[in-house]
């Protein structure tokens, strides 16, 4: 009855023995390649979000925005360590984002946890500039500071749902 059994197995073809034989590297392809089954949408908030990350760098980089980001206004050294952290932070989530994508791996988990992290520093830092501001006063930059933040989780929405969407 034993031998029956053993018969009755189902056999490997010759192309699934092969891709089990094969040895599996990861490969990185070109990011056109990557983006080929992804949305329009998808594209369209990537380069968003990549454009607006290199004009922040490059207005950062040259003290154009030294006045109006949070420590240009508190004026506390810690307010200053911890912007370049959450830049430094934000900056290795973009090519973290960008190496998976040319993996072409799932985005769909990255993606939920860059939009905690954003979320996180948007309620932070929103809490400290009201610990340390005059809210009443300071409409205006509490406005922008809030509404970049938020475009910019709304990016990352937005590609989660888009990758969604795309095939691969």
């Amino acid at each position: 009855m034993a031998d029956n059994k053993l018969d009755e197995r189902p056999t490997l073809s010759k192309e699934e023995l092969q891709a089990l034989l094969e040895p599996q590297i990861l490969s990185l392809s070109n990011i056109q390649e990557a983006l080929s089954g992804k949305t329009r949408l998808f594209k369209v908030c990537l380069f968003a979000a990549t454009a607006m990350s290199a004009a922040y760098l490059g207005m950062y980089s040259t003290g154009l925005l030294d006045n109006f980001v949070s420590h240009g206004w508190t004026k506390h050294y810690g307010d200053y360590r911890l912007h370049q952290i959450r830049f430094g932070v934000g900056f290795l989530m973009l090519v973290s984002l960008y190496v998976w994508i040319l993996l072409k791996k799932p985005l769909g988990t990255i993606l939920a946890c860059y939009a905690g992290v954003l979320s996180y520093f948007l309620v932070s830092g929103t809490a400290r500039l009201f610990v340390v501001l005059n809210p009443p006063n300071d409409t205006s930059f509490l406005t922008i500071y809030i509404f970049l933040n938020s475009s910019f989780v709304a990016l990352v929405l937005i590609l989660m749902r888009e990758d969604r969407r795309s095939t691969w």
